[in-house]
């Protein structure tokens, strides 16, 4: 049995408002409402239902993440530190690999696109501007990730390979 919103109002005695408000909003309800509706809650086992909050709010708490191949230990390592900051602001990250195929990758930019994620994190299989420019007049933003980007309006994060080269090549002579 699916308990709702409203099955944890009528037991608590208060408006579906109030429920809501406990979830979101606790700091705008009384204390003692705020424990009597946790109380219910826990009693009746509710869960809420993050697809419905979703709908109504028109984006999730997720960030899409498209990298080039999940084996790498490089997107590996990207995708610890995108999900460690994410859940710090309450998000969580949904990982996807392209396998370096474009139409893999549109595939899953167009699952996340219906998912409404928060934003895309993307390794881009070639420079696929016309798909993230459709996503960003969606509301959608996206960082590329380990490429640079020629369009000024997109976000990029990429290593510096000839730097990191000839910082490794000065330690080896210094050593």
């Amino acid at each position: 049995v699916v308990i709702s919103v409203r099955d944890v109002a009528v037991a608590a005695g208060v408006s579906v408002g109030t429920v809501s408000n406990v979830l979101n909003r606790p700091e705008k309800v009384a204390d003692a409402t705020v424990a009597r509706v946790q109380a219910v809650i826990a009693d009746l086992g509710f869960v809420r239902n993050d697809a419905a909050r979703q709908l109504r709010a028109g984006s999730s708490r997720t960030i899409g993440l498209v990298v080039l191949d999940a084996r790498n230990p490089f997107f590996t390592d990207v995708a610890r530190g995108a999900e460690e900051r994410a859940v710090d602001h309450g998000l969580s990250v949904l990982l996807a690999n392209s396998d370096d195929k474009p139409e893999r990758e549109l595939i899953h930019l167009d699952l996340f696109e219906q998912q409404r994620v928060f934003g895309v994190l993307v390794t881009p299989v070639a420079e696929n501007l016309p798909r993230l420019q459709q996503l960003r007049h969606r509301g959608i933003p996206a960082v590329l990730v380990d490429r640079d980007s020629q369009d000024p309006q997109f976000a990029s994060v990429s290593v510096d390979d000839r730097e990191g080269g000839r910082i490794a090549a000065e330690h080896l002579l210094d050593l």
